[in-house]
């Protein structure tokens, strides 16, 4: 089994705050972050796809697919883009890391099964700022 990866970087603004919650719970939960005027990050996202490389091409995917993908699923919606007001998931759910990793991970794994590539997704990275990250992980035994 190969693993294959591509990073992208993107730009987006949030606020993290529950709006079933009051101010004083989502400030004590969040802290900063629950300001009003929200905040950004620079994104940096890694994903990593796991498959057998093709017989007459000798390759998992072919990175201008996979890069197409990313830009679809990924850059285009929220590059430069306000989270909470702009993605319309993100209205009731919380925009964390983990949250936003997730949301990415579903778009991508559709994609790359609708391909029908011979590969899947295997793993994603989603670096906040140069000390936290959150990862997601497919389980390495499902089959391609």
């Amino acid at each position: 089994m190969l693993l294959l990866s591509r990073t992208i970087h993107f730009n987006a603004a949030h606020r993290l705050f529950n709006p079933q919650k009051s101010e004083e719970w989502n400030r004590a939960t969040y802290g900063d972050a629950s300001n009003p005027a929200g905040y950004g990050h620079n994104y940096t996202l890694d994903v990593s796809v796991a498959g057998v490389a093709d017989a007459e091409s000798s390759m998992i995917v072919n990175l201008t697919d996979l890069d197409r993908i990313l830009k679809e699923e990924v850059d285009r919606p929220l590059d430069h883009r306000n989270l909470n007001h702009e993605i319309p998931e993100f209205k009731t759910r919380v925009p964390t890391a983990e949250n936003l990793a997730q949301w990415i991970w579903d778009r991508v794994a559709v994609r790359i099964e609708k391909e029908r590539w011979p590969c899947r997704l295997a793993a994603l990275k989603l670096t906040v700022t140069p000390t936290f990250s959150v990862e997601l992980v497919s389980d390495p035994h499902s089959p391609i």
